[in-house]
């Protein structure tokens, strides 16, 4: 039987209510007994006309060729360094073969859903669909759940079940069995006698100074936000009035908004846009608002409409991620390996990623103490984006230096997901473990795999504006985006000198070591709520999985950049 006609006849039977004997394969589950860890239970059958967005990630070109792409133009010691690829061009690349669009067009079509192919590449088809179409096409029965913990809801499917004449085509499915991640809390000091950081405190303990931005739009920034997170462009505007008086007109405000929604009230979003605007004043920014609660769903929606935009900003920073296991909250291995080839292919076009390595420590898990896990985050533990870290003042003094974070724990270990460990960093971690002398088992943690965070920045007591009023907060989601913005700052110097952008930094920052100062006191034995756990990982001399190689020197940092 031609693949066409046995998609179609499988549609039209599941729009008929007809059983056929048609060999299907399934291609992910959700894992009620993991989400049941995290507080998730089932309330009763999901009322059949429940919309669900579903997005088919179909299987892409030359996936080889891009891998090699982006492993060139990334590199320092390649010719090829810096020469990117138009986002146009990368997205001709991987696109879906016109067979695979055309299965999945059929599917959808007979069973009357409506639905979109995602240009350029048509990588992506977008559908809108009810529970009772979900249910048919993909053989299965939703749930309503609720967190008995957080009070979230979700709408939940057994499995994703496709007939393998399709599946073939499929690299994975997304919005029939995600979650949301738990709610951000935002660190707050634990002691009153804290040291604020502000954008000043920030220029000082980095010394940045030596590039002036011009605004032109042909160096931007981003930040990007999930969870249905809006910043206030009233506290921004108070933010700089307060804390970055000599800002010029205009500096303030948002260049673009782009996603769900433009404005509203959140401690996340406000701490980043605020961060990434204040550290480097002038450089157009742009922000990037999801308000899904399906993360990983959530995640491939902005990948995908980054992939489709020609001229997107330079550096994107993002402080979300999960610190456990991805089953969870309904990441499937499937959709993490899709998400991450397209981190990959976003390299390839020059767009540098940022993310937060997250706020617990080394993710440490027991049950009554035993069966011990340590999780690092994901996505920041992925080749293709640089992680974060977060340190403090030691005593909450800055004319003493920095120590990792003791507010909360710096998120960092070893992948459990991006295994074996990139060869760019392969010496690093050989290193760290002649220096560590307190190491937990391996059996623990991913032992081999990715190592994070790769850098660090300030991250406790940044001063935010919420509401109208100033409050401190703090988190690697403080760091990450301090660490963008001085990344756009030398992204402007090379610009302005008709260099092309940094691009993914991974390989860069590992081949220049010294522009950053070590951070070797304090660890990552410290849970979200800044309690001390068994387990974890040493700041050590070099990098290590607390705080990376530790935190900006500007003038290094700059330099290096200059003559990359």
């Amino acid at each position: 039987m031609a693949r066409s006609s046995a998609v179609l006849l499988l549609a039209l039977a599941a729009t008929l209510g007809v059983a056929m004997a048609v060999d299907t394969v399934t291609l992910s589950s959700f894992p009620a007994d993991a989400a049941a860890n995290l507080g998730w239970r089932e309330f009763g059958v999901a009322p059949a006309d429940t919309i669900r967005t579903v997005r088919f990630a179909l299987t892409r070109s030359n996936d080889a060729a891009l891998t090699r792409i982006a492993s060139q133009v990334s590199d320092p010691a390649h010719p090829l360094f810096t020469q990117y690829l138009s986002m146009s061009d990368v997205a001709t690349m991987m696109a879906a073969e016109n067979e695979a669009v055309a299965a999945v067009s059929l599917f959808l079509a007979s069973a009357g859903v409506e639905f979109e192919v995602e240009q350029p590449s048509a990588h992506v088809i977008t559908a809108k669909m009810t529970v009772g179409q979900a249910s048919a096409l993909f053989n299965t029965e939703f749930k309503v759940y609720m967190n008995l913990k957080t009070a979230q809801t979700a709408v939940v499917g057994a499995e994703v079940t496709l007939p393998s004449e399709l599946a073939a085509h499929v690299e994975a499915v997304f919005g029939i069995h995600g979650l949301p991640l738990p709610p951000r809390v935002a660190a707050k000091p634990a002691s009153p006698a804290f040291a604020s950081v502000d954008p000043k405190v920030i220029e000082t303990a980095y010394k940045v100074s030596g590039v002036t931005p011009t605004g032109s739009d042909k160096n931007r920034q981003a930040v990007v936000e999930f969870q249905g997170q809006l910043l206030s462009q009233s506290d921004l505007t108070q933010f700089f009035k307060q804390f970055v008086p000599n800002a010029k007109s205009g500096d303030d405000k948002v260049y673009k908004y782009v996603g769900d929604n433009q404005s509203g009230e959140g401690v996340e979003a406000n701490l980043d846009i605020q961060y990434i605007m204040g550290v480097a004043p002038g450089i157009k920014t742009e922000a990037w608002q999801y308000a899904g609660q399906d993360f990983c769903s959530d995640l491939k929606q902005w990948t995908t409409q980054l992939i489709g935009t020609t001229n997107p900003p330079n550096v994107f920073s993002v402080s979300y991620g999960w610190q456990g296991d991805m089953s969870q909250i309904g990441c499937s291995t499937s959709q993490i390996a899709s998400i991450d080839a397209d981190f990959k292919t976003i390299s390839a076009a020059g767009v540098t990623i940022i993310f937060a390595s997250g706020d617990s420590g080394s993710g440490y898990t027991s049950f009554f103490g035993s069966d011990v896990k340590l999780y690092s985050s994901w996505p920041a533990s992925s080749d293709w984006v640089t992680a974060v870290g977060a340190t403090g003042f030691i005593n909450q003094d800055p004319t003493q230096g920095e120590s990792a974070t003791t507010q909360f724990g710096s998120g960092g270990g070893f992948s459990r997901i991006v295994t074996p460990a990139p060869e760019w960093q392969s010496s690093a971690i050989s290193t760290f473990y002649k220096e560590e002398t307190k190491a937990p088992p391996q059996s623990e943690y991913g032992y081999g795999g990715r190592g994070t965070p790769d850098v660090a920045a300030l991250g406790e007591g940044f001063q935010v504006v919420i509401g109208g009023g100033v409050e401190p907060v703090g988190g690697t989601s403080a760091a990450a985006p301090t660490f963008a913005a001085l990344t756009s700052l030398v992204n402007e110097a090379r610009v302005q000198a008709g260099k092309k952008p940094l691009g993914n930094l991974n390989k860069w920052i590992y081949s220049n070591t010294d522009m950053f100062t070590d951070v070797t006191v304090g660890n990552n034995r410290i849970s979200r709520q800044g309690v001390t756990v068994p387990d974890g990982f040493d700041c050590v001399k070099g990098w290590d999985p607390v705080t990376g190689w530790g935190t900006v020197d500007f003038p290094k940092f700059l330099k290096a950049a200059m003559s990359a």
